[in-house]
């Protein structure tokens, strides 16, 4: 059931991609694929290194030189072409990148990380992104935000009201970027321009960004608990599923809970049932682990004790 319906995902997934990748103004740019080389593919996928220098012109391929990385430039983030200024889609590297968009869903590092449309050429492309990476980094007090990285593209897009008009300043000129967060569901952001650094600082930094980039892990780690509890309970997944655990990481009570286990229990136990301070009951004992120091990373045992409150909490919700 799960493949199924992450199938279908992909295939409204796929429709968005040919509207982005064949529209009159895209059609007459480069449309690229961005691979993150620190992932994994099999050997016999067409996304395969050694397969790309093989079967794509050299001239279509770019490498991002990410800093840390740049002495074995095969571990760094690799541009391939999909298709040149009025041609044809190489629709086989397409599917094949979708495909690997599911085998790779919610694993830590995924191969596939967006699809790009611009007027630049490849090596041009793959210098202006690798300068967004390193002015994104400064503007955050860091040497390099690989903000290509699905989940964390999944983490910035969540620390905006307006996320395009943000997201914009991280793309060179007459740009578009296409990626499929962690519901499989695509986002499409436009370039926008900018002054100076420090007006893309002010305009890309915000308290909630910093907040959301510091717990990144841990709101990944929710995230693939969440889908492994729902495939054991042939649960089916609810949507918006990252903002939902965002809301609740972040609501009152989770942010009084020190202990990051009693935080991580508040969350999921939320999840489960509803709200949990709607129950006198569960709120008590949120309270007590929140005052006492001696209770503090037991919330999940203490919850767990509590059965008919807790059920209580479905039952008002039914």
């Amino acid at each position: 059931m799960r493949d199924e319906a992450i199938l279908t995902q992909l295939s409204t997934v796929y429709q968005v991609l040919q509207t982005e990748l064949n529209d009159p103004i895209t059609k007459t740019h480069y449309r690229y694929v961005l691979f993150d080389r620190l992932g994994v593919v099999s050997e016999l996928s067409p996304l395969y290194n050694d397969a790309l220098q093989d079967t794509v012109a050299p001239e279509l391929l770019a490498v991002i030189k990410r800093p840390e990385l740049a002495h074995n430039l095969d571990s760094c983030p690799l541009l391939v072409c999909l298709a040149e200024p009025g041609e044809p889609l190489n629709a086989s590297l397409l599917l094949a990148s979708l495909a690997q968009i599911k085998h790779d869903h919610l694993t830590r590092k995924h191969y596939v990380c967006g699809f790009i449309t611009s007027p630049l050429p490849p090596e041009a492309l793959a210098g202006e992104l690798l300068e967004s990476c390193l002015r994104a980094g400064r503007a955050l007090g860091s040497a390099f935000l690989p903000f290509y990285e699905p989940f964390t593209l999944d983490v910035l897009y969540h620390s905006y009201d307006a996320p395009a008009s943000h997201l914009g300043t991280l793309l060179p000129a007459d740009t578009r970027y296409c990626f499929v967060d962690s519901d499989i569901e695509a986002h499409v952001f436009h370039a926008m321009s900018y002054l100076d650094e420090s007006d893309f600082t002010l305009r890309f930094v915000n308290q909630t960004l910093r907040y959301h980039l510091l717990n990144q892990m841990t709101l990944y780690g929710l995230v693939v608990t969440w889908h492994d509890l729902c495939e054991a309970q042939d649960k089916p997944l609810a949507p918006h599923l990252l903002s939902t655990i965002i809301g609740y990481f972040y609501d009152s009570q989770a942010t009084q809970l020190v202990n990051p286990r009693d935080r991580r229990a508040y969350v999921l136990f939320s999840l489960q049932y509803g709200q949990l301070t709607a129950s006198k009951r569960l709120s008590y004992w949120i309270d007590e682990v929140i005052n006492h120091e001696d209770k503090q990373g037991l919330l999940g045992e203490l919850l767990s004790q509590e059965r008919q409150a807790l059920e209580a909490l479905i039952n008002n919700q039914q």
